[in-house]
């Protein structure tokens, strides 16, 4: 066996065992890859709940606003409707007039 092949197969191992290096650090970065994938789409799938739940929040928003704004409006008509009591006393002398004069119509044809 010369000094020749020696170094070739010298060369040659050596080249195997760079090659072999490079194979356990092309399956480490895989490795990390699939793990930042994994992650990616965990990170993707919070943000899109995040994103339902703002869009679930403003409609909540705002059909309370709505709800608010429709009670408010009824309570002020409801305050315009109601009467005074100079109003009340009013209709109750008309009607204790009308049942007067109803009576008297009765009595004075009945009679």
């Amino acid at each position: 066996m010369s000094d020749d092949d020696y170094e070739r197969g010298h060369v040659a191992g050596e080249i195997a065992a760079r090659l072999a290096d490079h194979d356990r650090h092309f399956e480490k970065i895989n490795g990390s890859m699939e793990k930042v994938a994994t992650e990616l789409h965990a990170l993707n799938l919070n943000v899109q709940s995040l994103a339902d739940q703002a869009k679930a929040d403003a409609v909540t928003r705002v059909a309370t606003a709505e709800a608010l704004k429709d009670a408010e409006e009824a309570r002020r008509n409801k305050d315009e409707q109601a009467w005074s009591p100079i109003t009340r006393l009013f209709a109750v002398l008309a009607a204790i007039g009308v049942v007067a004069g109803m009576a008297l119509t009765a009595y004075i044809a009945f009679h």
